[in-house]
């Protein structure tokens, strides 16, 4: 059978909804493409990545057919470089669907079109792999609007396919059925055949390579994938109507989205779908899924040879030569592929280019590499994988064992450099409740340790001594664990309610919710100023203000919202954000003041000495606000202080953020502590995330100036906590206090890379 298609059964024009799959890994094109960076946001062919090019192919105007804006599914990993991509290119994007774990095309297909199926049935949807070469955008429009048309005349599905022009071993094939073409039925789909099964294939002319791209209407799909695989389907509807949706960016619900089952669509639904056509491809095509293939399809030199980068040759013969780094010089060679990167070096014969998948498997299975980066020092940037291991088997298991003081209850303010309790005469209640937020957040994301234990261990200490009779927490206690300062000091309670926050999350203990409410009622009735807003630093005189308490004030309260989803909460958070937009931000150095008087006039006797530190900390916080609250003028804000501390705050002799500076910038203090390294890790992630614009190699810098400058004690798990202006230690013992804001830190990064699932 054939279908009754002609030029003439499409009248008028025909929309459109393209689909991006972003799921490629490219593993034969290392050291370029990798899991942090697959092919499709590489630029492989022209002065575009593969996938903005995709995206504009669907955006060529043609006769007969228009494209609707574009959705593009993508890992969370890779949620920055999609939207960034993706705003950045001629194409209009709809919706940006992150998928929160690997469950194969099926499942990505089903949350792209879960909507449209129920919304808009009849709506042509267009699926397209994001990493594929198609140079001539007006042939690919033509074949397209052949299966446009063939599609409103038969429905079902129709799938494109493309003329083998070699034994290929490495694609799936589509067998066609008899007629005149362009418009064929399908047959069936054949697995990846050994060589003498693709040259019987390619003799025959019955058969295609299947490129990965359908088209179908969106009612048609959905009820076909409910039909053969109801899970997939039924998953990927919870996780649309479960996702969290921050302007175009769809994150699908992660507990729903992993529990479809992992199948591929041809798998799941093409090769037993009652209706299948295909058309013939007119249009020249690469999946470029090696060296070899980007080879053919690049601009060669008289001698054969694809150069990229700053490369010379002398005899050298059908080569591919490509330097992202350095000079590549290469002589009397022929027939192979040289690839630089900062940290890696590829040399392959062309004829053996097919190992270099072997290879990749190989560095994969090393637990050290790759690096992140190499950084402006010349120093490679730890791993992921390196950092997640030092994090969870090294520095939590550390301070869950060394940090705790089980004699006299809670934790050591500070700890040696040798691992042995510091004697500082004192005990701060605010480092208690860090700890607590440490374990409790850790528990929530994996970690194996006995989270239960140090949690009921630093709780128990922090009611049954913490707690002042009249209400409030105190301020400090004798290392005996007696109270030594019985103040209530607003920026305690505030790290008690972060605290409790993380431990209602992570273990749903009641009496954590009853004691954060006795906390809000207390710094409520204590603590708050009714007349000027925000609260007092603590309930003795002080005769100042400061903005940092206010900082943690949002954050707790940023923490219980995401908690228990109550907007109370939020906005209380947003009382924090407007003191921060009316008071503490000065409009006219882009920085933030820190002490005030009482009226929250500006302090006159104290120099006006701001912290790049808190500018970050503030960065992250607000950014965090504006996607959860929808106020993306805060962006502003967050711009103009990013701006400020990335100019001015960073030390010139070791890169790290300065503790202290005036609001020009000069009269910098050039010591660094530890903390403020990491604040600037977290808006570096965070503005990135949320295409701030600035410097998005911030994160490898913090990177690369936590861990090959603090991180380097020789105490596993420990850190020197501060350094002077030319990188040397200053810093007598590692405080506890320092360890919420490392964890903090690395969790974002590693939650950023993908490597981290909120299990709360």
């Amino acid at each position: 059978m054939t279908f009754g298609y002609t030029e003439n059964t499409m009248s008028g024009s025909l929309a459109i909804t393209p689909v991006i799959l972003c799921g490629g890994a490219g593993s034969r094109l290392w050291p370029m493409s990798r899991d942090e960076k697959p092919k499709q946001f590489h630029r492989f062919v022209n002065d575009k990545t593969l996938l903005t090019n995709t995206l504009e192919r669907v955006g060529f105007a043609g006769e007969g057919l228009s494209y609707l804006p574009t959705r593009i599914v993508g890992g969370v990993k890779f949620e920055a470089l999609l939207v960034e991509q993706g705003e950045t290119s001629s194409a209009e994007v709809e919706r940006y669907i992150v998928e929160p774990s690997i469950r194969d095309t099926a499942a990505a297909i089903a949350a792209a079109i879960a909507d449209l199926a129920e919304t808009d049935p009849d709506r042509m949807v267009l699926v397209l792999p994001s990493d594929h070469d198609i140079p001539d955008n007006a042939e690919f429009h033509a074949v397209i609007r052949s299966a446009a048309g063939a599609l409103a005349v038969r429905g079902g599905i129709m799938t494109i396919g493309i003329a083998p022009t070699r034994p290929e071993t490495q694609y799936g094939y589509i067998e066609r059925g008899d007629g005149p073409g362009p418009v064929y039925d399908v047959l069936r789909f054949r697995e990846k055949p050994d060589l003498e099964t693709a040259e019987a294939f390619l003799q025959s002319g019955r058969f295609f390579w299947n490129g990965g791209i359908f088209l179908f209407r969106a009612g048609e799909m959905g009820a076909e994938i409910a039909r053969q695989q109801p899970e997939v389907w039924r998953h990927a509807v919870q996780s649309v109507t479960r996702a969290e949706v921050a302007g175009k960016v769809w994150r699908l619900d992660a507990q729903a989205f992993a529990a479809s089952p992992k199948i591929s669509i041809d798998f799941a639904v093409m090769e037993n779908a009652p209706r299948i056509g295909v058309v013939a491809a007119s249009f020249a095509w690469n999946d470029l899924g090696s060296w070899n293939q980007l080879h053919e399809c690049s601009p060669l030199d008289p001698h054969g040879n694809a150069r990229f980068g700053d490369v010379v040759t002398i005899d050298v013969k059908n080569s591919y030569l490509r330097s992202e780094d350095r000079l590549l010089a290469v002589a009397g060679l022929e027939d192979i592929i040289v690839v630089s990167q900062p940290d890696a070096l590829l040399i392959v014969h062309r004829d053996q280019a097919h190992l270099v998948k072997d290879i990749t498997q190989m560095v994969k299975a090393a637990a050290d590499w790759p690096p992140l980066a190499v950084a402006h020092s010349g120093r490679p940037v730890p791993s992921p994988r390196v950092i997640h291991k030092w994090l969870f088997d090294v520095a939590l298991p550390f301070w869950a064992d060394k940090g705790l003081d089980r004699a006299h209850g809670g934790v050591f303010e500070a700890l040696n450099h040798d691992g042995s309790p510091a004697d500082l005469g004192f005990k701060r209640l605010r480092v208690l409740a860090r700890q607590i937020y440490c374990f409790a957040h850790a528990s929530t994301i994996g970690w194996q340790g006995e989270s239960d234990a140090v949690l009921r261990h630093c709780f128990d200490t922090l009611t049954s001594t913490g707690w002042h009779a009249e209400g409030g927490w105190i301020h400090r206690f004798h290392p005996d664990g007696t109270v030594q300062d019985a103040q209530r000091d607003t920026y305690d309670q505030c790290f008690v309610l972060l605290a409790l926050a993380w431990l209602w999350r992570a273990k749903k203990w009641p009496e954590a919710r009853e004691w954060a409410e006795r906390t809000i009622a207390f710094m409520d009735a204590e603590l708050a100023d009714t007349v000027h807003g925000g609260f007092f630093e603590s309930d003795r005189p002080t005769g100042f203000r400061r903005a940092n308490p206010h900082m943690h004030y949002l954050e707790a309260m940023q923490a219980w919202y995401e908690a228990t989803r109550e907007t109370r909460f939020l906005d209380r958070a947003q009382a924090a954000v407007d003191l921060f937009t009316d008071r503490f931000f000065d409009a006219g150095s882009w920085t933030v003041t820190e002490y005030f008087g009482l009226d929250w006039s500006v302090c006159t006797d104290r120099a006006p000495m701001v912290e790049p530190g808190h500018h970050y900390e503030w960065i992250w916080l607000l950014l965090r606000h504006a996607r959860l609250a929808d106020q993306p003028a805060l962006r502003e804000y967050c711009r103009k202080l990013y701006a400020t501390s990335h100019a001015f705050g960073h030390a010139r002799g070791t890169d790290a953020v300065c503790d202290a500076m005036a609001p020009d910038g000069s009269s910098m203090i050039g010591t660094a502590r530890l903390w403020p390294q990491t604040e600037a890790l977290k808006a570096g992630l965070e503005a990135r995330a949320q295409g701030l614009p600035g410097d998005e190699t911030l994160f490898i810098r913090m990177l690369d100036v936590i861990f090959n400058r603090y991180l380097t004690v020789p105490t596993a798990g420990g850190w020197y906590d501060q350094i002077d202006p030319r990188g040397r230690v200053i810093s007598k013992d590692m405080p506890t206090s320092t360890f919420y804001h490392v964890f903090c830190g690395l969790v974002e990064y590693l939650k950023s890379e993908g490597m981290l699932a909120d299990q709360a």
